[in-house]
């Protein structure tokens, strides 16, 4: 497994419906979200927070539930769930979590996660699962984006479910800006902006990702995005580009710094060469002018740009086309 950083959020929305009341499961006449209900929804959010941590052919498992159901929740209206991650121990991991509806707490409590061994947990039955290996998936992205951000928290879990391999391509989103004289949303109408950085707002949150821009965004993305070039090659890409949108988009960390992208490395296990030879090492900035060069002939104007089987989903709110080829794909 990776790291899982110590402090890292996310909420998750449910429908609540009929069938989720106590009613639903035999308890006649208590019309309220059952305990059970809201303890499976505990479970899978945080399940999805840490699941870009782990390697390939890991998965996580309830290991501990210790909440208290503090206030009735209704059908016909949507529940909130929060939830942090506080200790990491070994393979366990252990979560602060509170569940609310309409602003209003219902259960709040512990939960602690094991990280397993998928073959080893099913004993031999994962030759029963799909298991087809499917084409790659390149992922263009660069650190500057608020989209490639929320893009990057998905992308990694989307192309382990469905088995493919994942092609991490940093690329210097500006300079691809110059040489395609593209759309550059900042500098568009005082409207137009005025949307995009409540759009931002507002996508972050139905995401359950917290966002706290570095107060002198923007920041030069060019050392972060060389770093990023040697933590793919390590293998490490998921847990470190991660970290540095993370740090740069909510924790107001300063990626332009090689000390701190040098913390972040050691969080993600990058290694052992040190963080400030590596931003000022000709190969890895000639990998990302490459990158950048190599999307223009791709036919790219922005990121995140994924690309499966020739075809190109732009954008975050495009991966869910990325997954329907995905989950379509047929060798």
């Amino acid at each position: 497994m990776l790291n899982v950083p110590i402090g890292i959020t996310t909420r998750q929305s449910f429908d609540a419906t009929a069938a989720d009341t106590a009613a639903a499961v035999g308890n006649v006449g208590v019309e309220v979200v059952a305990t059970v209900t809201m303890i499976l929804w505990v479970e899978a959010t945080c399940g999805s927070l840490i699941t870009p941590c782990f390697e390939d052919g890991e998965g996580s498992v309830g290991f501990r539930v210790a909440v208290d159901h503090t206030g009735p929740a209704f059908a016909g209206r949507p529940v909130d769930v929060f939830a942090e991650v506080t200790a990491v121990r070994g393979r366990k991991v252990t979560f602060a979590v509170r569940l609310e509806q309409d602003g209003r707490e219902v259960m709040a409590g512990e939960h602690v996660r094991a990280i397993v061994d998928l073959d080893r947990l099913l004993d031999g039955k994962a030759a029963a699962r799909d298991v087809t290996e499917r084409p790659p998936v390149t992922f263009w992205f660069d650190v500057h984006s608020p989209w490639a951000y929320l893009a990057s928290t998905r992308i990694g879990a989307l192309a382990r479910r469905y088995h493919a391999p994942l092609i991490w391509k940093p690329l210097h989103l500006a300079n691809l800006m110059d040489q395609i004289e593209g759309m550059r949303p900042m500098e568009q109408s005082p409207a137009r902006v005025a949307w995009y950085e409540q759009d931002v707002v507002d996508r972050m949150d139905q995401h359950g990702l917290a966002y706290d821009p570095h107060p002198d965004y923007p920041l030069r993305p060019s050392r972060a995005l060389r770093a990023c070039v040697c933590a793919a090659e390590q293998g490490r890409a998921n847990a470190f580009v991660q970290a540095v949108m993370r740090g740069y988009w909510a924790e107001q960390r300063d990626i332009s710094d090689p000390a701190v992208l040098q913390a972040m490395a050691e969080q993600s296990g990058v290694g052992p060469r040190p963080i400030a030879e590596i931003v000022e090492d000709p190969a890895y900035k000639k990998a990302v002018t490459d990158n950048t060069e190599q999307a223009v002939v791709q036919g790219l104007f922005g990121v995140p740009s994924m690309q499966f089987e020739g075809k190109l989903y732009f954008g975050a709110d495009h991966l869910d086309l990325l997954e329907t080829a995905l989950a379509r794909w047929n060798p």
